[in-house]
């Protein structure tokens, strides 16, 4: 399950070893190897030294550590590229045409994404036991 590639092309990428994280870790280097390789479970402990070691977000070998992809890329979908405007980047499929409207595309990329279950009626009315803002003994006075 765990994303091995991606670990050890952050260690070649910095130049750094599997050695000298086990020593920042405080941990044996076969120890390491084998949690990298998936043969035992990584901490909680040792994800928050790994992502310090990398010097990547925590959350990235959170995802990296159950072999999950992060963000928009879900399987079957381009991730959507954006600028530190929040606009998309020029040169991606995201990069606007004359006239197109950016929350249309958001919409297109999350096509498919949400299930409904059969026999859901989105359009009828809310039960009204969900519906209440506050309970019948405490009115809320205005």
């Amino acid at each position: 399950m765990i994303d091995s590639a991606w670990f050890y092309q952050q260690l070649d990428k910095e130049g750094r070893s599997l050695r000298a994280m086990a020593r920042a870790l405080g941990l044996d280097p076969s120890s390491v190897s084998r949690m990298l390789r998936g043969e035992r479970k990584m901490t909680a402990d040792e994800q928050d030294g790994i992502s310090a070691y990398l010097g990547v977000p925590l959350t990235e070998v959170a995802a990296r550590r159950r072999g999950e992809a992060t963000g928009f890329a879900e399987r079957g979908q381009e991730p959507l590229t954006m600028d530190g405007k929040g606009l998309p980047v020029a040169g991606t499929e995201a990069e606007p045409a004359a006239g197109d409207n950016f929350y249309d595309r958001i919409r297109g990329r999350m096509k498919g994404t949400i299930t409904i279950a059969p026999g859901v009626d989105l359009t009828a009315p809310v039960d009204p036991e969900w519906a209440r803002v506050y309970d019948d003994d405490y009115p809320v006075s205005l």
